[in-house]
C-alpha cells in the first residue's frame, strides 16, 4: 500500500512540476519532505508500540556488565587449575 502510493506521488509530483514549470523544483521538494516526515512519524510509533510489547512480556534490554581483568584473570587460572 505504501509502495502504491509512493509512486502515486512521485507520478504526481512529476506532472506537477511539469505544468508548474519553475516551481516544480520546490513543488519535488515539500512532496518528498513529506514522505520523510511520515516515515518519521510512522517509525517512531512502531518504536513505541514495539517498547509496549516489551514492558508488557517482561523482556529488558540488559547491557552485560563489563568484566574486570582481575575476575578474568581468576577464572583463567580455575580454568587452568582444573586441566591440570
Amino acid at each position: 500500500m505504501v509502495i502504491w502510493g509512493t509512486l502515486i506521488s512521485i507520478v504526481t509530483a512529476v506532472i506537477l512540476s511539469a505544468f508548474i514549470g519553475p516551481y516544480g523544483l520546490l513543488t519535488l521538494l515539500a512532496v518528498g519532505f513529506g514522505f520523510l516526515f511520515s516515515i518519521h512519524s510512522r517509525i517512531r510509533d512502531v518504536q513505541n508500540d514495539l517498547q509496549q510489547i516489551k514492558q508488557k512480556l517482561g523482556i529488558t534490554d540488559t547491557i552485560e556488565s563489563a568484566v574486570s581483568n582481575e575476575e578474568i584473570e581468576a577464572e583463567l587460572e580455575q580454568e587452568m587449575a582444573l586441566e591440570k
